[in-house]
């Protein structure tokens, strides 16, 4: 659930133009957004904890479109560091070129806060939540119905 929102939190920085090109800063915004989301999606969910940000923000990595610019000491993924050492450490994150050129269309955007929001932060028949994986694969399907 924590990768989705923080996916939902840049989209809205990017509306906001808090985020204009493609360096995501780790920054009292981000976190403030990412608060206030995540505990939005939490209270309707089937998981009863919150997140914090250091979590997606780092873990994000993993799915292969989110990269991590560090201008510090760069550690191994055996564990999730701490939000003050990722802001001490990672300058900024980006997303690949293709899907941070996708996200400046606002027809985009909106298709990925609804995909998101619609498959990832909802239930699912079953009343399970679905689970916040191949979020790599949506640029590529953007792409394909744009």
């Amino acid at each position: 659930m924590a990768k989705p929102v923080l996916l939902l939190v840049i989209i809205d920085g990017i509306e906001r133009q808090v985020f204009t090109n493609n360096s995501i800063q780790l920054n009292d915004w981000l976190e403030a957004r990412y608060e206030v989301l995540m505990r939005q999606y939490t209270r309707h969910s089937q998981f009863d904890g919150f997140s914090p940000i250091n979590n997606p923000f780092w873990h994000l990595e993993s799915d292969g479109f989110w990269h991590l610019h560090y201008s510090g000491e760069q550690r191994t993924k055996t564990s999730t560091p701490s939000t003050s050492w990722l802001k001490d450490n990672v300058r900024y994150a980006s997303f690949d070129d293709d899907l941070w050129i996708l996200l400046q269309n606002q027809v985009m955007r909106q298709r990925l806060r609804d995909y998101i929001v619609e498959h990832k932060l909802s239930s699912d028949n079953n009343g399970l939540l679905l689970a916040a994986e191949h979020l790599g694969l949506l640029a590529g399907l953007l792409l394909a119905v744009a």
